[in-house]
């Protein structure tokens, strides 16, 4: 994926890993700290979260198609960028009673359930592009027959 295609790709992803995160932060919440509430600062969290795990996808630029074992290699470096920098922005200054393992543990799963729900739409839409493009070029290919 090079030049347009990947910008394109890349917002797309991030409103996608926002929406995401919403929810994740939603259910951890209800589960974690039921009574708290929040000022209007926190919702900058989720956008800030979703920059951070966004970035990595630098990892997947490329001016050529990326062979089978080379884009599985980079999608796991990907995975382990974003785990990394996203919780590293999540628990970096925070208090000890933040940086327990009953927080983090399930912080860095919904990373990679988050992760894996975006990798998942975005295959189906590539999909999808794909299947349109393909009926396009069997138009495109019948009507230069005929």
């Amino acid at each position: 994926m090079h030049g347009k295609e990947f910008v394109i790709d890349f917002i797309r992803t991030y409103f996608s890993v926002v929406a995401l995160i919403n929810v994740a932060i939603l259910i951890m919440g209800l589960q974690i700290a039921p009574d708290s509430r929040f000022g209007y600062d926190a919702f900058a969290a989720p956008l800030i979260y979703g920059a951070a795990g966004t970035l990595p996808n630098i990892v997947m630029y490329s001016k050529r198609e990326l062979k089978v074992k080379e884009l599985l290699f980079r999608k796991i470096v990907q995975f382990i960028l974003i785990e990394v920098v996203v919780l590293f922005v999540a628990f970096y200054n925070q208090n000890d009673v933040v940086k327990q393992p009953k927080i983090i543990i399930p912080v860095a799963i919904s990373i990679f359930v988050v992760y894996v729900i975006t990798s998942l739409i975005d295959w189906i839409q590539n999909s999808i592009s794909a299947k349109q493009m393909t009926a396009e070029l069997m138009k495109f290919q019948e009507s230069a027959r005929g």
